[in-house]
């Protein structure tokens, strides 16, 4: 019995949109939703994640490790112009 109840919740959860309503309210709702403060709501949601991107970035290119300096002789030698004495 309790796996039915949580198999019909289940389905009924990933079958709803997102903000679903009755035709009456729709407009009511889609207009809370994109009033003036949309933007600045929407900007406070993304920047956790924006915050975590430059963390993890810097962590990333902080750690990371960078090859030695190659000597200018030896990369004059890869190279080819290496001068004969």
């Amino acid at each position: 019995m309790k796996r039915g109840i949580l198999t019909g919740f289940t389905t009924g959860l990933l079958t709803a949109t997102a903000a679903s309503a009755c035709p009456t309210c729709r407009p009511d709702v889609v207009a809370a939703i994109l009033d003036e403060h949309f933007w600045g709501r929407l900007s406070l949601t993304a920047l956790p994640f924006l915050v975590l991107v430059i963390i993890l970035g810097a962590l990333f290119f902080a750690t990371r490790e960078i090859p030695p300096p190659v000597p200018v002789k030896q990369r004059a030698r890869r190279q080819g112009r290496e001068r004969s004495r």
